[in-house]
């Protein structure tokens, strides 16, 4: 089956995606919590708190990571066609939306919170795949933590 537009010129229009991605991306901070398998030997081991009675709280490690992403907010989803009809999605207010690379995703998929202008927020969706000839993208929806 023949190809109606060749690798060379697929490759060239996904960098053309990617510059966008570039231009318009901005850093955000993932912060991913150390996970611990704890094996309680003694029995004042209170697994509530994990942690042995009357011992001063645990410092849990915390890894502080940057990527680039496209940040959209809720009012910027919302678009209207020729007839003037409201199309797209019914976004709250306190969501936003991301898009971002691959390495992105996977830091994302083992987060515990996201910092974006200084507000933590969660993730409420399942990803979506976006690219024009391969996944390049995923969007993720996220909610403001009260």
């Amino acid at each position: 089956m023949a190809n109606l537009i060749p690798n060379s010129d697929k490759k060239i229009l996904d960098q053309v995606f990617d510059d966008i991605h570039d231009t318009f991306s901005r850093e955000i901070t993932i912060f991913k919590q150390e996970k611990k398998v704890f094996i309680a030997t003694q029995t004042t081991y209170n697994a509530l708190y994990s942690r042995v009675k009357n011992e001063k709280g645990s410092n849990k490690k915390v890894e502080a990571l940057k990527i680039k992403a496209r940040i959209a907010y809720s009012g910027s989803f919302v678009r209207e066609n020729d007839e003037n009809q409201i199309t797209g999605l019914d976004i709250p207010a306190d969501h936003i939306r991301i898009k971002i690379n691959e390495e992105g995703f996977n830091l994302i998929k083992q987060a515990t919170d996201l910092e974006i202008d200084g507000e933590l927020f969660n993730v409420v969706s399942d990803a979506s795949k976006a690219g024009l000839f391969s996944v390049k993208y995923f969007n993720i929806l996220l909610k403001r933590r009260s």
